[in-house]
């Protein structure tokens, strides 16, 4: 009676710290609006050009492949860091464009399968709604990650980056 006693004690012990060891990180999601005082066709023009995503005042330059689904664009930090990116979607009659990084720098954006995409309404023929939406896991897939690759530094520094890019394109925007 002892024995299975302690067998099912063990084995609870062993299926439970399985259970709670097993789970990695969870997808984590930053979603930033902001409304921009310029028609829809002004603002399409600009976030459907994959060449040109220099909107980010932290982008020192970037290269592109071309403005087609499957092209891909290296962005080039003023702090040295690289992230590569791959289009997914460009969808006009709905205003959505989507991407990926394919290879990204974790001392800036700290993340792991990346995806983004930025879709636009018209409030009004004056007023444009950009909606920037990103998922993504952290920058340690393991257990116990560090700091600066946890969850809350990751979404950290996607936010920062999503609300730095929405002002610039806000800027550059409203300027023409």
């Amino acid at each position: 009676m002892r024995k299975n006693f302690i067998l099912v004690l063990f084995l609870s012990i062993i299926i439970n710290f399985s259970f709670t060891e097993a789970h990695g990180p969870s997808r984590q999601k930053v979603n930033q609006t902001v409304e921009i005082n310029q028609g829809l066709d002004q603002i399409w023009k600009i976030v459907s050009n994959f060449n040109n995503f220099k909107w980010n005042s932290e982008i020192k330059d970037l290269s592109s492949n071309g403005n087609e689904i499957g092209s891909e664009r290296i962005i080039n930090f003023k702090n040295g860091s690289k992230i590569k990116q791959k289009l997914e979607k460009i969808d006009k009659e709905k205003k959505i464009v989507s991407w990926r990084i394919i290879e990204t720098d974790n001392k800036f954006l700290p993340v792991n399968s990346y995806a983004a995409k930025i879709f636009l309404k018209s409030k009004d023929p004056k007023i444009t709604q950009v909606i920037y939406k990103a998922g993504f896991y952290r920058g340690f897939m393991g257990n116990d990650p560090p700091e600066e690759l946890n969850d809350e530094n990751s979404k950290k520094k996607v936010t920062e980056f999503i609300k730095n890019s929405l002002v610039g394109l806000k800027q550059i925007a409203e300027k023409n």
